[in-house]
């Protein structure tokens, strides 16, 4: 599962960067009039940029078994949960799906990381 999460978190981190620069380029890839309840379209996209920088980092510690970065992850990977629901009304089907691989992330960090912590 610790393999798995930091493998999630590495493609969640890409798909959040495609979705950030797609955001902020002004891409016609989004749903048209789009009405969010902070800020705008631009805005969501740099702070998915920014979300996916830390993702990526906190998978390559992951991946070497740091202990405590799970820790990080499961706020990381609930911070972008969160995110993924202000983003939905952009693109809402994969905004969700994006939200239930944040979710098995969270899972498997918290069930299955403490065996992390325990073999280093």
């Amino acid at each position: 599962w610790v393999l798995f999460d930091g493998t999630m978190l590495a493609l969640l981190a890409t798909l959040n960067v495609i979705d950030g620069v797609a955001a902020v380029s002004n891409s016609t890839f989004f749903t048209a009039n789009a009405k969010f309840v902070l800020s705008d379209l631009n805005s969501w996209g740099w702070v998915l940029i920014g979300i996916s920088v830390l993702q990526l980092l906190l998978a390559f510690g992951i991946w070497a078994r740091v202990k405590g970065l799970r820790w990080i992850g499961v706020g990381i990977a609930s911070l972008n949960a969160v995110i993924q629901l202000m983003f939905m009304p952009a693109y809402p089907f994969w905004s969700l799906c994006l939200f239930t691989l944040d979710i098995l992330v969270i899972y498997g960090l918290i069930a299955h990381g403490a065996r992390m912590d325990q073999t280093t």
